[in-house]
């Protein structure tokens, strides 16, 4: 099983390139007539992820979410996910490259983390951590969308302002679409990433003692997610719209995404297991 799970993690990335490539000829004009074949091969890169991801968890057999390559992983996976259903409900294909490419970069984040150490941590044998890591990782999905959205913005913002509406950029889907998808997005991730807070915080009290754990990455997870919620209502009530929400936006997450990274790598931490 881990020979195959191997070759499965050797193939992923190749195949979300020529995936990513299969979209970049659509959306560039040059072959217009692969847009039939887009979904399938879309659908192709979900399955061959999801068995590469189930491969490798029953070869080391441990718990999902357990390490910084599965976490990594299993955000671009889910991002995967969510875009497919988008195209597959709204018929729009819009976004798929900037999804992908965004999906890839993690996968190879994911591959540089690579073990095949197995983990023993007793934590991981818990199944309220499971929902914990799924709700935090679903939020930091939507999140992560919620980015690409921005950028999609901020790129089409100045296209239009420039007058440059040809090729690539001529499939993009309209501002007022980016916009809205954006601010869903965030939406949707300030609530399950809070979930997903609040069912660690009572986890931890239940096993460490306090509800309040004295870890870095606790501490910068909830004061980013503050962050967001206090950033998210106040957008609302002074009206902020357009290129300043997209802006916010992006910025909250590269804050969310360096916070993140520097807790992992450079404090000590329980949820560090590996």
């Amino acid at each position: 099983m881990k020979t195959i799970s191997q070759l499965l993690n050797f193939a992923l990335p190749i195949f979300y390139l020529v995936v990513i490539y299969l979209y970049y000829s659509i959306f560039s004009g040059r072959k217009k007539s692969l847009i039939s074949k887009s979904t399938p091969f879309l659908i192709a890169l979900v399955a061959l992820h999801a068995l590469e991801m189930a491969t490798r968890h029953i070869a080391l057999n441990t718990m999902p979410l357990s390490t910084a390559h599965d976490a990594f992983s299993f955000l671009a996976f889910s991002l995967v996910v969510v875009y497919l259903i988008i195209e597959l409900s709204l018929n729009n294909r819009g976004s798929g490259l900037f999804v992908l490419s965004f999906a890839l970069i993690l996968e190879i984040f994911s591959s540089v983390n690579m073990t095949w150490v197995p983990e023993t941590n007793a934590l991981l044998k818990s199944p309220y951590f499971a929902v914990h890591a799924s709700l935090a990782m679903t939020g930091y999905t939507a999140l992560s969308l919620s980015a690409i959205y921005a950028l999609m913005y901020i790129i089409q913002n100045r296209n239009l302002k420039k007058h440059r509406l040809g090729g690539l950029f001529s499939q993009m889907p309209p501002l007022t679409y980016l916009e809205s998808m954006s601010i869903r997005s965030v939406a949707i991730g300030i609530i399950l990433l809070g979930i997903g807070i609040l069912h660690g915080h009572v986890q931890a009290g239940k096993l460490l003692g306090t509800f309040w754990p004295n870890d870095l990455k606790v501490i910068l997870t909830d004061a980013i997610w503050l962050l967001y919620v206090v950033s998210y209502f106040l957008s609302r009530m002074m009206q902020w719209r357009g290129k300043w929400m997209a802006y916010l936006s992006l910025t909250g997450y590269l804050i969310l995404i360096l916070g993140g990274v520097s807790a992992v790598y450079l404090a000590e931490s329980f949820h560090k297991f590996n």
